[in-house]
């Protein structure tokens, strides 16, 4: 776990500074850090600044399709470059996706001539981030007792 936790905090973080934050031996961090490769770690990857990208408007977005077309429409929401994770959903709606967009102008763009023309589509509701409170990684918790 303190190998997952450095890395949260620091995926660029060197083995060795590793070994002297948790007072691990190099060889063990190595040996470990290869097997949570193989079974935990997907991916490294960067976490960006939205503002810094200009992008200061970020919604939520609940989505009901058609049930014989709930496929594609994961599909395609998939392929918007403005849409960061879509997860299908249990209720009335089917899909929920996230969007980004520079402005409210963008947003509704996005919303009427990508999302609205997607065959499928039956009906959605868009909620649009006020506050990020807590944004980011899988939670790192111990096991389930």
């Amino acid at each position: 776990m303190e190998i997952l936790r450095s890395l949260i905090q620091n995926s660029r973080i060197t083995i060795s500074q590793m070994s002297k934050e948790i007072d691990v031996p190099d060889a063990t961090i190595s040996n470990r850090l290869k097997k949570l490769e193989k079974n935990v770690i997907k991916q490294y990857t960067l976490i960006l600044d939205p503002q810094k990208l200009g992008l200061k408007v970020t919604a939520i977005i609940i989505v009901q399709t058609e049930s014989e077309k709930h496929e594609n429409v994961k599909k395609e929401l998939s392929r918007l470059e403005e849409v960061s994770e879509v997860y299908s959903i249990s209720g009335e709606y089917d899909i929920l996706i996230k969007l980004w967009a520079h402005d409210l102008e963008e947003l509704n763009r996005v919303m009427d001539t990508k999302i609205r023309s997607i065959d499928g589509v039956e009906d959605l509701t868009e909620m649009i981030v006020m506050e990020r409170v807590k944004e980011g990684v899988v939670p790192l918790m111990g096991p389930k007792k």
